[in-house]
């Protein structure tokens, strides 16, 4: 399954991480991702059957980010269907994980972060058919109020049973340094053209009509990516985009990306 057949998508993010052995817990028992490799100092989980990955790498001493630097703004879980997003948000609340939602007119999301900071949204597509587009042909997302308890009406009998076999990385967001400072290179360099407006401090891009399959912002960030290796947080981003002539990059905003590893 893939996003409305988009030819060009992020399909794996390694993390730094401080401490591993704390981070297993929550990512396999309260999520439930399945581990397809780990190491003493790494372990790489599989995002439901698409083989998507999400790696996680332990760095001793590691550097901290400044909160005014480009990284990771959240991973985006695209669940397949809207009881999979209830199931998830009962068995967050029932383990006290603090939450946000939202509605995005072609989206439900919810936002919670790992023990160490790092960003997820977990969301569920509204059908094509209902999204609105604006006169240059661009997905139309707004933000809107979540009602918790009519979403949490549309849970399953079975509850959540972690990672659905249907469920991929559907987007990635970023924090950036200014728009007009990176727009050039991200439109230039990964096969995306700009999908949605949703403000001039952020750009959503996609390669097939998909509302957005990366995404940069400099809501909070304004400073270069530094240190990649030995800096916390988002540390390498695995994109697909077979036509591409890179194996690695790094832009204006530092941050690091690797083509074609994969392989899906």
């Amino acid at each position: 399954m893939r996003q409305l057949g988009e030819k060009h998508y992020v399909n794996g993010v390694t993390l730094n991480v401080r401490d591993k052995e704390n981070l297993k817990h929550f990512y396999e028992e309260i999520l439930g991702f399945n581990v397809i490799n780990e190491t003493y100092t790494s372990i790489q989980y599989e995002v439901g059957d698409s083989k998507h990955r999400i790696a996680l790498h332990q760095i001793d001493d590691g550097r901290e980010p400044l909160v005014s630097e480009a990284g990771l703004f959240h991973i985006g879980i695209r669940l397949g269907s809207h009881a999979h997003l209830a199931d998830l948000m009962a068995h967050l609340t029932e383990h006290e994980i603090p939450l946000n939602g939202a509605e995005h007119n072609v989206s439900t999301s919810l936002y919670f972060t790992d023990p160490e900071g790092n960003g997820f949204e977990f969301y569920a597509d509204q059908p094509e058919e209902t999204w609105d587009f604006d006169k240059e042909n661009r997905v139309i997302m707004d933000t809107r109020h979540l009602y918790a308890s009519k979403l949490m009406n549309l849970r399953s009998r079975d509850g959540w049973q972690g990672i659905p076999d249907d469920s991929m990385i559907g987007n990635l967001h970023l924090k950036t340094v200014r728009i007009s400072e990176v727009k050039d290179y991200y439109l230039a360099h990964f096969g995306l053209e700009e999908s949605s407006f949703v403000n001039k401090s952020s750009l959503f891009m996609s390669s097939n009509g998909y509302h957005h399959t990366l995404a940069v912002n400099h809501w909070m960030s304004s400073m270069q990516r530094m240190e990649n290796d030995d800096t916390y947080g988002l540390t390498l981003v695995d994109f697909h985009y077979p036509e591409t002539t890179h194996t690695w990059l790094k832009g204006p905003d530092g941050i690091a990306f690797r083509f074609n590893y994969l392989g899906v």
